[in-house]
């Protein structure tokens, strides 16, 4: 996960910025938003709980939540299918990574797979099931379709574990640099965020804060 924060300056017409009051630190409340969004805006308003604090810290609550339940959920279909696969389908799972459960889900057996491999030609592939420890074959149909279900459902909470991730990253960003400008009472902020073209299977957040 990669996020790109660029601040810019912004100038009034006489070309200077308020100064930072005396009662309000600018690190403390960019620290406390970073540890809890909506922390810094308790702390720039004197220890009260604003409509916009509460806001920050409960965003951050309900991320927290889901991204605890996704991962129970998705550890309980992992487990789910890879004991289907153990039982059902004759395959050595030691040892084995994401690519070995993916032809799995993809193909029926190992001499299908082999098959397909030397249709399309794709011969830096075909060794891949050389060894007895790579060759499976499912029982049923359904015990396939059931294993490329589960299997699915687990890579699609898995892949949103990185957007909540990203998520509360940058929900602590954004807090940081309201409560920032709180501090030093500047009049001016622009703040935009958006998704950019994920990295592997990381998403990558492009967040833009202007003062």
């Amino acid at each position: 996960m990669t996020v790109g924060l660029a601040p810019t300056t912004t100038y009034g017409q006489t070309g200077a910025r308020t100064a930072p009051t005396e009662s309000a630190s600018v690190k403390k409340a960019l620290l406390y938003s970073i540890l809890l969004p909506g922390l810094g805006h308790k702390y720039v308003e004197g220890g009260r709980w604003t409509r916009w604090a509460v806001a920050y810290t409960a965003a951050d609550v309900g991320l927290w939540l889901s991204l605890f339940g996704g991962e129970w959920q998705r550890n309980h279909l992992e487990n789910s299918y890879t004991t289907l696969a153990s039982r059902s389908s004759g395959a050595q799972l030691d040892g084995k990574d994401r690519t070995f459960y993916l032809n799995l889900a993809s193909f029926e057996s190992s001499n299908q797979y082999l098959e397909t491999m030397l249709r399309n030609r794709a011969w830096d592939l075909i060794d891949y099931v050389s060894e007895p420890a790579f060759h499976w074959e499912w029982e049923s149909q359904r015990d396939f379709e059931r294993f490329r279900d589960l299997r699915d459902d687990a890579e699609s909470l898995r892949r949103r574990r990185s957007i909540l991730i990203a998520s509360l990253v940058a929900n602590r960003l954004i807090s940081a640099a309201i409560a920032a400008r709180k501090a030093t009472r500047t009049r001016r902020l622009s703040v935009s965020a958006a998704l950019a073209p994920p990295i592997e299977d990381w998403p990558v957040i492009a967040l833009r804060v202007g003062f």
